[in-house]
């Protein structure tokens, strides 16, 4: 299976809300490394975020979805709460808040984001594979 396959998968479960899956999948991509993986994923979470908060969002608005979250996924009580809405701001066009956000706690907060975001909308079959095919175009950009 290639690496892109397994971010489509890993996509795939969360929209799907199968998190038994999105374990397995997290897992077996530490033990072999995340190659392409911040640009996949970073890809999805941008997409997501601004098709969630793009057309109108301000501060609280950032703060209270990083809240939702925290409170809906157990690992994301671990996450600094303040960083994780400056990566949400970040994404949406305040690039500056994140200077100093390492690469790998960036995306321990765009995968759990991410989860969030999916499953808040809900996406149909056909919906999520044009996600996904949203998501591959982007990411093929970094690649």
């Amino acid at each position: 299976m290639s690496v892109r396959t397994k971010f489509d998968d890993l996509i795939r479960a969360m929209a799907r809300r199968d998190w038994g899956t999105v374990d397995q999948l997290l897992d077996a991509l530490e033990t072999s490394g995340w190659h392409g993986g911040n640009q996949v994923i970073g890809a999805a979470f941008a997409i997501a975020v601004n098709d969630r908060l793009a057309s109108a969002h301000s501060p609280t608005d950032v703060a209270r979805f990083v809240a939702e979250t925290r409170n809906q996924f157990p690992g994301a009580e671990a996450l600094p709460t303040l960083e994780m809405e400056a990566l949400v701001r970040a994404t949406l066009g305040e690039v500056g808040l994140i200077d100093n956000l390492s690469s790998e706690i960036a995306l321990k907060m765009q995968i759990v984001l991410l989860g969030k975001l999916l499953q808040d909308r809900d996406l149909g079959e056909t919906q999520l594979e044009a996600f996904i095919a949203d998501v591959g175009r982007t990411a093929a950009e970094y690649l």
